[in-house]
C-alpha cells in the first residue's frame, strides 16, 4: 500500500506545484500588460465605514479595483465616472489604512456612489485619465 501511495502523492504534489507556477506566470503576464496602469487605492461604498484596500487598474476604457485575493469591484466605464471634490483623508481613515497624506474623493457612477482613497499624484493621474478623450471618440468628425 505504501509503495502505491508514494508515486500518487508525488504526482499530486507535482501537479499542485505546476499549477501554482502557471497561475503565478499568468498573474505576472497580466500585470505587465502594456495598456494597464495600476496604483494602490482603497474603496468604500456609500454608507460603509470600512475601507477595502486594493489596486486600481486602468484597462482600456475601464477602471477596476482589484482587492485582496483577486476579488474586484467594478468595472466602471471611463466616460460615466464622475469624480467629486477631493478632500484630505480624515484621521480615523488614515489610521485604519496606515497611511498619511492620502486624499479621498467621492465618485458617482450611474447613480451609485462610492469613495476612493489614494495618493494625490495617483488622484491626478486618475482625473487626467477620466477627462482625456478616449481613443476613437468622435473619430468620424471631419
Amino acid at each position: 500500500m505504501t509503495e502505491l501511495l508514494s508515486p500518487v502523492l508525488l504526482a499530486v504534489l507535482g501537479s499542485m506545484l505546476l499549477l501554482g507556477l502557471l497561475l503565478g506566470a499568468y498573474r505576472l503576464v497580466g500585470q505587465r500588460h502594456a495598456s494597464t496602469m495600476t496604483m494602490p487605492a482603497a474603496y468604500r461604498a456609500e454608507g460603509q465605514t470600512q475601507w477595502c484596500r486594493g489596486t486600481l487598474r486602468f484597462i482600456s476604457g475601464r477602471l477596476v479595483l482589484r482587492g485582496p485575493g483577486g476579488l474586484s469591484v467594478g468595472p466602471w466605464q471611463r466616460g460615466n465616472l464622475d469624480l467629486g471634490v477631493s478632500t484630505p483623508l480624515d484621521e480615523e481613515s488614515a489610521r485604519a489604512l496606515g497611511c498619511d497624506g492620502q486624499i479621498q474623493v467621492p465618485v458617482s457612477y450611474f447613480g451609485s456612489r462610492f469613495e476612493l482613497a489614494l495618493a494625490e499624484d495617483h488622484y491626478t493621474a486618475l482625473r487626467a485619465w477620466i477627462e482625456a478623450v478616449p481613443p476613437g471618440w468622435n473619430s468620424q468628425v471631419a
